[in-house]
């Protein structure tokens, strides 16, 4: 028999989410269906789900220290979001675990150990990281609404500024720097006096600490200053851009003006002067490339006989050939197209199928979860009723328990009109598909594609994120 731990993760923020309960009998029945024996049991509650948060989970972080003894060879969870919610790291752990001879299994997502089983746990890590996404397209129609009133839409409002009834208004006091700092700058002259002045009369910023030269900085940039609402529902990739916002909400003399226009231009003008450098370039293959010696290889350009040429070559120098980067460039778009294959999407439409069979069985498990957290609310909203009738209390605790059943009246409330969370469509995920492999842009390349091995002018090997899969290109084969 073949020994097992459980991994399990609750987060309190999201209440549709399955609790740890759920999800250790889940994992339990999925053992002893299996014939796993477990060993040991190791669970966090109450943190974020969000992939930069896994370093602060210390029953995830033991669990993968614990890998190392030899004591079991599988680690059985929910899902695959229990562990992480970002593919690079979903991809990090599953090749950590391969080195160590240990299987993950989602038993919520188990999808056999047949070909496409790969291609469809990596679209389900891939869709770990587009819930955020998604999460995050809800938030902003909101967000949207609000600015399109030019609103204060959270947040800190900017140095001299005050936010009353979600409106923008001047705070004098502040707004008197503002104007010394663009006046400053205007003039050709430092800020450094004023920042020492604003420190010895104590002067601070919206977070409440003394204001340096990079918050001056970010003061001298904000268009706010002259009146215009400016709201960027979506963060601007292009970081050429991230400074002009071209595709944020503005709407002109939506707030108090503090600097006029004219002056704010000119000083845009005297900033742009000083800056020594431009952008940097992103291709589309950057990161991805490796020399045959082992090391990163890195974009280069030349011109020679005003024509130029894009390279990657060896950021150690080790004497490899440069290769074009128009050749790794096809090499990849190549790849994708083969990987999503017309016979490979219709492998991943059948296992979306079969998953798609479990979903009553998964309707009603979310359905006891739910009923169980509003049992569990109404049990303790029925305590502190008790409490209250028990006997003449204090003004303030009667008040500190209204609050709480309030507050506890509300979360069940919003328990009871909660559904459960959609998943992906076969439709969906075909034309997801479709789409990579019709038009492979540098989103698809990240999302599919781990590393480009070059060996020579004319072979390359490229690994994906969804399977162990390597293509050889160059030589008109595939491993």
């Amino acid at each position: 028999m073949s020994n097992a731990v459980i991994y399990a993760r609750y987060s309190s923020d999201k209440q549709s989410e399955e609790s740890i309960e759920a999800q250790l009998r889940a994992c339990r029945q999925y053992a002893a269906t299996k014939g796993y024996n477990i060993v040991a049991v190791y669970a966090d509650e109450a943190i974020s789900g969000k992939g930069s948060m896994t370093a602060s989970r210390a029953q995830y972080q033991k669990m993968l220290r614990d890998c190392n003894k030899g004591t079991f060879d599988t680690i059985l969870i929910h899902k695959y979001d229990r562990v992480a919610r970002s593919l690079g790291e979903h991809v990090n752990l599953d090749a950590r675990l391969q080195k160590m001879g240990i299987t993950l299994i989602a038993v919520g997502q188990d999808f056999g150990l047949g070909p496409e089983s790969k291609i469809m746990r990596a679209l389900m890590w891939s869709m770990s990281e587009y819930y955020i996404d998604n999460l995050a397209n809800e938030t902003k129609k909101g967000e949207r609404e609000i600015a399109l009133k030019g609103l204060h839409n959270g947040g800190y409002p900017p140095f001299g500024y005050d936010i009353v009834d979600q409106k923008y208004v001047i705070n004098p006091y502040e707004a008197e720097y503002v104007r010394k700092i663009f006046a400053a700058v205007k003039n050709h002259e430092g800020t450094k006096d004023i920042i020492a002045e604003m420190a010895a009369v104590g002067i601070v910023g919206k977070r409440g600490k003394p204001l340096k030269y990079s918050a001056v900085y970010e003061i001298l940039r904000n268009e706010k200053y002259t009146g215009t609402y400016i709201y960027c529902v979506d963060e601007e990739k292009d970081r050429s851009k991230r400074r002009s916002k071209p595709n944020a909400i503005r709407i002109e003399n939506a707030l108090p003006m503090i600097i006029d226009k004219a002056t704010f231009d000119e000083v845009q003008k005297i900033m742009d002067s000083r800056k020594q450098s431009g952008p940097k370039t992103s291709y589309l293959c950057s990161g991805l490339v490796y020399c045959p010696c082992g090391a990163k290889m890195h974009a280069h350009i030349s011109t020679k006989k005003g024509h130029v040429y894009h390279y990657y070559r060896c950021s150690k120098k080790c004497g490899a050939p440069m290769i074009s980067m128009d050749i790794v460039d096809d090499a990849a778009k190549t790849y994708l197209r083969t990987l999503l294959s017309e016979e490979n999407q219709k492998a991943i439409a059948n296992a979306m199928r079969k998953y798609k069979c479990g979903e009553p069985e998964r309707a009603a498990d979310f359905k006891k979860i739910v009923a169980s957290k509003i049992s569990e609310k109404q049990k303790q909203y029925d305590t502190l009723m008790t409490n209250m009738s028990s006997g003449v209390l204090p003004a303030d605790v009667i008040e500190d328990i209204g609050a709480k059943m309030n507050q506890l009246r509300s979360e069940i409330e919003a328990l009871k009109k909660t559904e459960m969370p959609k998943d992906y469509t076969t439709d969906q995920i075909s034309l997801w598909l479709k789409a990579l492999h019709d038009s492979p842009d540098d989103k698809a390349i990240r999302l599919l594609i781990s590393r480009i091995d070059i060996k020579n002018t004319t072979e390359i090997n490229i690994q994906s994120t969804l399977t162990s899969v390597v293509g050889t290109i160059g030589c008109g084969s595939w491993i």
